[in-house]
């Protein structure tokens, strides 16, 4: 508080974080997973991927 007539606020999270460290934990073993899958291994022009690292 700023002043004595104000009330204390906690701050209050928008994502709490056990539910940001559960998606993360979710998607990287999907991702994970993906790697395993045929399907996901497709082809890429090796220069696209140089432009995506430099920019």
């Amino acid at each position: 508080p700023t002043r004595a007539t104000e009330e204390f606020r906690p701050f209050i999270r928008r994502l709490p974080e056990f539910k940001f460290w559960l998606s993360v934990t979710k998607s990287t073993i999907v991702g994970f997973c993906c790697t395993f899958i045929d399907a996901f291994n497709i082809p890429v022009f090796w220069p696209i991927l140089v432009m995506y690292f430099i920019t």
